[in-house]
């Protein structure tokens, strides 16, 4: 699977965020620049793009999304994991550091960063997870998810 999804129009590129909208955005991609493409049923969208390799971040844009509500949607995506096991070892890893051409909020930024791309607007959010099943974190499970994503959350409230 290719981790950034690069514009042929403008060259260029965002560096995609698991559970921050990174399925909607290959998707778009797909549709948009590869149309004759087909993404194999199950398979996350960004593995039919071509594979880009991640070496800086020169004009790569990133899309951020409140750590804690990242968290609750990776445990509601991956059920089969109780939440102790993603606080102990959470399979989304925080975001790499860097200088990034540009920051996109997930939450009111990304139709923005598929116009970045020269992607079509309004983009559907797909694969997005349902408010009811994402854990409930106790003041006790929030501490821990702010002492992993310590630095994300940093940039976040930065992006405020």
């Amino acid at each position: 699977m290719s981790d950034i999804v690069r514009s042929p129009i403008n060259g260029n590129a965002i560096l995609l965020t698991p559970r921050s909208g990174s399925h909607s955005l290959a998707r778009a991609a797909v549709a948009a620049w590869y149309p004759s493409i087909e993404v194999p049923e199950n398979a996350h969208p960004a593995s039919v793009l071509p594979t880009e390799i991640f070496v800086d971040q020169k004009g790569l844009g990133i899309i951020v999304r409140n750590p804690i509500e990242r968290f609750r949607s990776a445990c509601a995506h991956m059920p089969s994991r109780a939440l102790e096991e993603h606080l102990s070892g959470p399979l989304y890893r925080p975001l790499p550091q860097g200088e990034f051409a540009r920051h996109f909020r997930f939450e009111d930024q990304f139709d923005a960063a598929a116009e970045w791309l020269g992607l079509p607007t309004p983009l559907p959010l797909e694969d997005a997870t349902n408010e009811a099943d994402k854990p409930i974190l106790t003041p006790e499970q929030e501490a821990r998810v702010r002492e992993i994503y310590a630095a994300d959350i940093s940039l976040w409230e930065s992006l405020q």
